[in-house]
């Protein structure tokens, strides 16, 4: 791990995740990065295909069958119990896809943690045996283009920090390869029922760049990984997108158990 030329502090996800992170960082800090002012029904219509494209082929980048059965069987351990373990699902820093630059390195990255998120919310609903989530989605680097292709997915988008403001016990977090100080700010209330990121020791290889401050501010994640069950992100051999990338499971809280 090592500081990059943009004063980001990098994690051991290695060069590629860290290639994507720096570019989706630049679309979102940068207020001069092209974005433009409408939405162009051209770029939203080729977002769509790109898409679906990626859809059309999800195992050469995580095995679906996987990826569904570890959320599926934790569904089936909460039939008794009153509360459901997931009643939203909000999704942080996937990236832009309307890239200022045209980065397709990033935006292939995007487009995969996206349709593993559909994935994943499709079989929870599923499992749940409600209707299909409405997901939040939090993106400063989102532009108008972004933002129309992710409501013609049937999902919204909100500004930062409003996303923050729905981490609840019965929410599924959902933020690959997040920079520390989003982690610490979104898990410093409530924790969330599911959560889908990074572990604390990502940052472990260069904690003298960390501030004075770095171990409080992971505690939450920390305690996420010392009390939920823990499942590698499913992914191809030689796959990037969930390098690093960790699912945690809550079990059912016992007061819960219906009587």
């Amino acid at each position: 791990m090592a500081d990059n030329n943009d004063g980001w502090i990098q994690v051991k996800h290695g060069k590629w995740a860290n290639r994507v992170r720096s570019a989706n960082g630049e679309a979102a800090n940068d207020p001069g990065a092209n974005k433009p002012l409408a939405v162009d029904p051209d770029v939203v219509a080729e977002l769509q295909k790109e898409f679906q494209a990626i859809q059309a082929d999800l195992e050469a980048y995580f095995p679906e069958a996987e990826l569904r059965k570890i959320f599926a069987d934790h569904i089936l351990i909460f039939p008794n119990y009153v509360q459901d373990p997931v009643s939203k699902i909000v999704c942080f820093g996937i990236g832009c896809f309307d890239h200022p630059e045209g980065n397709w390195q990033a935006k292939r990255t995007s487009y995969c943690q996206l349709a593993a998120l559909l994935v994943i919310a499709d079989e929870v609903s599923e499992s749940l045996g409600r209707e299909p989530f409405k997901i939040m989605f939090q993106e400063p680097a989102f532009n108008v283009n972004d933002v129309a292709f992710i409501e013609s997915l049937g999902h919204t988008v909100v500004e930062s920090p409003e996303g923050l403001e729905h981490i609840e016990p019965d929410t599924l977090f959902y933020g690959p390869h997040l920079y520390y100080d989003l982690y610490a700010e979104a898990l410093k209330g409530e924790l969330p029922s599911i959560y889908v990121g990074s572990s604390a020791d990502a940052w472990d290889l260069n904690t003298h760049l960390l501030p004075d401050e770095f171990p409080t501010m992971v505690a939450p994640l920390k305690k996420i990984f010392e009390e939920y069950k823990q499942f590698k992100f499913p992914e191809v051999e030689g796959g990037v997108a969930f390098h690093g990338t960790y699912i945690c499971l809550r079990p059912p809280l016992a007061h819960q158990r219906a009587v």
